[in-house]
């Protein structure tokens, strides 16, 4: 078709109508049809020649724009909808600007971030699971049961860190407790590892929020956790048990020996351990002032723990897919 063929055609048009002005009304309404059936004539070709042929092939995709990654996770197919959610919550809590995530093929999620954020997308697609545990009456012995009074088997006053046993020992031990669980020791002892039994006093449903900050007393970087109505509830009781605890079991005149401790797990490590000091909270804790995780921790790792805390766990771990 000729470029010119539409402004011709309505030239024609155009003048035919203008050269017989002594038509009668009768042709004169008959011409009108053919006026309005040439005009959507018009239009259908103007919409056509505007519109890309059917046959033409579809545009592909964008690439990442310079400095931008795009990355592929797998992870459970049937809740990939909601992996993508949590984990875009995530990269927005970390401050991961212009980051994407979609759900592709086969359930697999495509993340695009900048460059940068490579580190902090490999953080996040841990599944973030959270538990806080008695550690005295939640740590297994030998014989899959917990020994609170037993230093070999709960570390006293270095517990997370010293009695630590092999993977293999800390998996068999908890497979014959219920609820049990294989845990890795705190971070200076990498290769050690724990068998934890029995239910959680706290888990992420009892956790509102968390937020990366500094301990104004020593200035290291923390991570606090913001507590539900009913976490505020289980932290008070689990602290007054532990006050309690130390207390009964201490000596006139003894240190801190005695003091009994919290573990807080994420996923298959313990993150802290700390311990209530009976003498200065001899009821505890009070939960509405949240629960802290320090010891440890950078600027970025708390950035990045605060963020995978701060909405519910993955169903899955997600693992990385090319």
């Amino acid at each position: 078709m000729s470029s010119d063929y539409i402004p011709r055609l309505r030239r024609e048009l155009l003048r035919a109508g203008a050269t017989k002005p002594s038509r009668s009304a009768h042709a004169a309404r008959a011409l009108r049809p053919l006026v309005a059936a040439a005009a959507v004539a018009l239009v259908v070709l103007a919409v056509v020649l505007a519109f890309p042929r059917g046959d033409e092939p579809p545009s592909r995709p964008s690439e990442p724009a310079a400095g931008t990654l795009r990355l592929s996770y797998r992870g459970e197919p049937s809740s990939a909808t909601a992996s993508a959610r949590v984990m875009t919550e995530r990269l927005t809590a970390a401050g991961v600007r212009d980051a994407g995530v979609s759900v592709a093929a086969g359930g697999t999620l495509a993340i695009t971030v900048p460059s940068s954020a490579r580190a902090d997308v490999a953080a996040l697609a841990d599944r973030g699971r959270l538990a806080v545990y008695d550690w005295e009456r939640s740590v297994l012995g030998p014989r899959s049961t917990p020994a609170p009074r037993d230093e070999r088997v709960t570390g006293g006053p270095d517990a997370g860190r010293d009695a630590a046993t092999t993977k293999s020992m800390a998996e068999a031990r908890a497979a014959d407790a219920p609820g049990g669980r294989a845990v890795r020791a705190l971070s200076v002892a990498p290769d050690g590892w724990f068998a934890l039994g029995g239910p959680p006093a706290l888990t992420n449903a009892d956790i509102q929020g968390a937020r990366a900050d500094v301990d104004p007393a020593t200035q290291e970087p923390i991570v606090a956790l913001h507590l539900t109505a009913d976490g505020r509830k289980a932290f008070s009781a689990l602290t007054r048990d532990l006050a309690r605890r130390g207390s009964a079991n201490a000596d006139a005149g003894s240190g801190n020996e005695a003091a009994q401790h919290f573990a807080i797990v994420v996923d298959d490590r313990i993150v802290s351990v700390p311990y209530i000091d009976f003498r200065q909270a001899p009821d505890g804790i009070d939960g509405s002032a949240g629960l802290h995780i320090q010891g440890g921790l950078t600027p970025e790792t708390a950035r990045r723990l605060a963020a995978l805390l701060s909405v519910g766990p993955l169903a899955a771990a997600l693992e990385r897919a090319g």
